[in-house]
């Protein structure tokens, strides 16, 4: 019942707890926010993020990415779960058994429930099996039939054979992970790239790293009233100020243009109710003509092309 306790407090700790979830940014970084230049002829430039910025981790220059959801650039070794929807600190895997992303904040307990999960499998296949010897040993002399009293015992030593090739292979993956100070998601992405692994400090380190630090505090507060999602006026006056700055921002032309197309809406609406009413024999009256319409449509086709000549002239 201790091993079992074990196994079931280690599983609480690691699907109950923050695995270090980075709170999402309401507005991209100002700092890095710039117009995108195009080639393209009178088209309308964007803000822009750059993808990655370079960083320096342990002395050596690292390239981190920035996130479109989260509006951040992600810490080193930080990635985002496509299965939680957030960026995690040291992510090292989602684990569908348990419900929760595995990262810097879990990590030590999710390793403490996969070996004492394969400790625990041991133990019980050898205690099934030191109960046969007992049987065989007493009244059962064969082991067809200690197995015959005891089909319990059988079950339960199938069941710890199978669970530990599982359980057991991965906890002696994850010891080579922590001696070699990586991640599931760095060894399967760039295992083939045979990059140097700039974290790697040493086997002894590597351990202590893990199961000795301190685990930091969680940057979330779950009990916190949540806001809405509203741009600051920084952002905002920011935003501004690059508009007015881009003297390539045609913003009067794209107005017009969606005053034009409005207004173009309105008329060819007016016209299919009229040509409604008169195939149903009603009374067109106060509606302009059709025809009237279209030549509305026409003038203001052609003011808008005068208008945008002026402008290129």
């Amino acid at each position: 019942m201790c091993g079992q306790g074990k196994v079931l407090v280690a599983l609480m700790l690691t699907s109950a707890r923050d695995p270090g979830i980075i709170p999402r940014s309401l507005q991209p970084p100002e700092e890095e926010l710039s117009f995108d230049s195009t080639s393209i002829v009178d088209s309308t430039p964007s803000l822009h993020v750059p993808r990655t910025k370079e960083v320096m981790v342990n002395g050596l220059p690292m390239k981190v990415k920035y996130c479109d959801t989260c509006m951040l650039y992600r810490p080193p070794r930080c990635s985002h779960c496509s299965i939680c929807n957030n960026c995690v600190e040291r992510f090292d895997h989602h684990c569908p058994w348990v419900g929760q992303c595995i990262g810097l904040r879990n990590y030590r307990y999710f390793f403490f429930f996969v070996s004492s999960s394969s400790v625990l499998c041991i133990y019980v296949f050898a205690m099934c099996a030191l109960y046969i010897k007992f049987l065989m040993d007493g009244d059962y002399p064969s082991v067809w039939m200690a197995l015959k009293k005891s089909p319990a015992s059988v079950v339960l030593m199938i069941y710890c054979f199978l669970s530990l090739w599982f359980v057991g292979g991965l906890t002696g993956f994850h010891i080579y992970l922590i001696s070699s100070n990586q991640t599931t998601y760095e060894n399967f992405r760039y295992r083939a790239d045979k990059r140097l692994n700039i974290f790697d400090q040493g086997c002894l380190s590597n351990i202590v790293e893990v199961f000795c630090n301190k685990i930091r505090p969680s940057r979330n507060d779950f009990r916190a009233i949540v806001q809405d999602s509203v741009l600051g006026f920084s952002s905002m006056n920011r935003l501004q100020e690059l508009e007015d700055n881009s003297g390539s921002y045609p913003r009067s032309k794209v107005q017009d243009e969606v005053d034009i197309t409005g207004e173009i809406l309105k008329i060819s609406q007016r016209g299919n109710i009229e040509i409604s009413d008169e195939e149903m024999g009603g009374n067109t009256k106060g509606f302009p003509s059709f025809s009237s319409d279209w030549k509305s449509v026409g003038a203001i086709d052609a003011h808008s092309k005068k208008g945008v000549e002026l402008e290129s002239a």
